[in-house]
């Protein structure tokens, strides 16, 4: 017999949770007629782990070349804490579960410095809690749920590595040995620091002075850069997160004026894991005609969990009528859920949603778990803060 109904449920809809807090909720076990059992235990478990493989030519012992596939795997582990959600004596060998629904109430607590929850194809911080029913002389019934935990970086004390960018560039053109004009491109960002719900305003002002080259496209992204480690390799991946682009007609003086919305994202750096690295950047292009090579510029960004208190900015003057400005914020977010300590005093903004992040895990199976074991085949995907600004120029 198998249990209707075997779940781990969470008192927070959203199960997210900040380091340090107390994670409560409860088994629910539906069954069709009582079972004697030894125990029902839960586990809390808190890990990272990297894996990639990469391909080596060798010669085997004959002497023949064969390529031979090496993994690379490197874990973490946080925590892992186990607990019995059954009050029974130390006499007792048994406990009877009931026929029908029953309810096993737990309680923890996070450790303190721990990562914050992320899932890529090549590694992960997982936080999972799962239940397992000791059944003697048979099989065990196992069910399993992730969460996430969110580690909070607050941009206010770090206000010095989100000050505004303002960048000139030039470049000169050749054909065989020719100068065929050159090409200005100013870059003007509010800020490096911002939050998820926000957006990156950024002016690109080009001046081409040439008769024969023309600037083609002036683009905007936001990309992830992360570096995976696993004993002495290393594994690098670019994602791109977000983008927008101007194609013109661009003129010879022209001033495009791009938005990157900044979606749910886990903060930067991702403090207290040792085996993988999270950076953002903002990456902006100026593409020209012919086969000479574009503008290429890198500008880090730090993607927090608290927003700058009132960031600067004034917006260069217009050449085509449209005037971004960045969301300045007025006042501080009131966290009714994970927040990050001290923040400026004085705000009253509504508190952030927590929304799933694009990139998810498939499943949350570990090596050591069967196929029988409830929810571990389910995808899953974090939940960071998103906070909801109102754009200058729209309407809520």
């Amino acid at each position: 017999m198998s249990p209707r109904t075997f779940i781990v449920k969470f008192d927070k809809l959203s199960a997210t949770y900040i380091p340090g807090e107390n994670i409560t909720g409860c088994v629910i076990i539906v069954l069709d007629e009582r079972k004697s059992v030894r125990d029902l235990k839960i586990y809390f478990k808190g890990e990272s782990r990297v894996h990639w493989t990469t391909s080596r030519s060798e010669r085997n012992s004959q002497g023949k070349r064969v390529t031979r596939t090496v993994h690379h795997t490197a874990t973490e582990k946080y925590f892992s804490i186990e607990q019995s959600l059954l009050r029974k004596s130390t006499e007792e060998d048994r406990v009877e579960l009931p026929e029908g629904e029953s309810i096993y109430y737990f309680s923890f607590q996070l450790p303190t410095n721990i990562p914050c929850s992320f899932e890529h194809k090549v590694g992960y911080i997982r936080y999972t809690a799962k239940a397992i029913v000791d059944i003697p002389w048979n099989f065990d019934w196992w069910t399993k749920s992730a969460f996430t935990v969110v580690t909070g970086l607050d941009l206010n004390p770090l206000s010095h590595q989100c000050l505004g960018i303002d960048d000139e560039s030039s470049k000169d053109f050749y054909c065989l040995c020719f100068n065929r004009g050159s090409l200005r491109v100013r870059v003007r960002v509010p800020s490096s620091g911002y939050v998820p719900g926000q957006y990156i305003m950024t002016e690109v002002f080009s001046n081409m002075k040439s008769e024969k080259v023309h600037v083609t496209k002036i683009s905007a992204k936001l990309e992830e850069e992360l570096i995976f480690h696993a004993h002495g390799s290393t594994k690098k991946d670019l994602i791109v997160i977000q983008r927008d682009q101007d194609e013109g007609p661009i003129k010879a003086i022209h001033q495009s004026n791009l938005k990157l919305y900044v979606p749910s994202l886990p903060p930067s750096n991702l403090e207290y894991c040792g085996i993988i690295e999270l950076k953002y950047q903002l990456r902006v292009n100026v593409h020209v005609s012919g086969m000479h090579i574009k503008v290429d510029r890198k500008y880090p960004i730090l993607i927090g969990t608290l927003p700058l208190f009132s960031p600067t900015w004034t917006p260069l003057p217009s050449t085509n009528n449209t005037n971004p400005t960045a969301p300045i914020i007025d006042e501080e977010p009131s966290f009714n859920e994970p927040r990050s300590p001290n923040p400026p005093v004085g705000w009253n903004m509504p508190p952030p949603s927590y929304e799933e992040c694009m990139q998810k895990a498939d499943n949350i199976k570990d090596e050591d778990d069967s196929n029988s074991v409830y929810g571990a085949d389910l995808p899953f995907a974090p939940r960071y803060p998103v906070f909801n600004f109102i754009v200058p120029g729209t309407s809520k």
